[in-house]
């Protein structure tokens, strides 16, 4: 994993908490060991966000000019911040630890996708309550949204006799008939398609 800040708060954050969070930064930086040259210095960065704050103030009067002077401070402050966090991400040395101490929220880290999901294990096949039923219960697939069942006759494995899709790892089949071999599969559906059938588990129907 990448250690390296977060700068998508530049973006989001209001004009009063993007001076709260420059200032949270100036305060992790200030006498910090770990950043001993800042770059930008943080008198620069200081200057660009007093220069901001007055003209956020400025802008509370109303009207256009005074608006587009706060968001050309904003825009020159983001600048700055952008390249203290190019130091910051130098500097820390992909330690995390390290990296909070500067004030800059971590990164969040980008998910690896799953891919492909293997088949279900330890599928299990029992009778059901009642004649001509029969219970299958798998252990549950990380990533899968959903659970397709097929039920086939053991003397028969190409001739599918009930199939069934849900969300959970469990079903039950009814109306099979007593008296024949029947082998159970399940297989599951992820992000990234179908998995591979699992093996045939058998069990004969009363």
């Amino acid at each position: 994993m990448v250690i390296k800040p977060s700068i998508s708060f530049l973006n989001s954050d209001s004009d009063a908490q993007l001076i709260t969070d420059t200032e949270n930064i100036l305060t992790g930086l200030t006498g910090n060991a770990s950043y001993p040259t800042p770059a930008p210095t943080l008198a620069v960065i200081t200057t660009a966000k007093n220069a901001f704050a007055n003209a956020v103030a400025d802008a509370m009067n109303g009207g256009v000019a005074l608006t587009t002077i706060k968001n050309e401070k904003r825009a020159a402050l983001v600048a700055l911040l952008r390249q203290l966090a190019s130091y910051v991400q130098v500097a820390c040395n992909g330690n995390l630890a390290v990296l909070l101490t500067s004030g800059f929220p971590p990164q969040k880290p980008n998910r690896t996708p799953i891919g492909v999901l293997q088949p279900p294990s330890s599928l299990t096949v029992t009778l059901g309550d009642r004649s001509g039923e029969l219970y299958a219960i798998a252990a549950p697939v990380n990533g899968a949204a959903i659970y397709n069942w097929r039920v086939t006759a053991a003397d028969a494995p190409n001739t599918v006799v009930q199939t069934d899709q849900t969300t959970a790892a469990r079903t039950t089949f009814d109306n099979l008939t007593p008296g024949v071999l029947y082998n159970v599969e399940c297989n599951v559906v992820g992000s990234a398609g179908p998995s591979d059938w699992s093996d045939p588990i058998s069990q004969r129907v009363v």
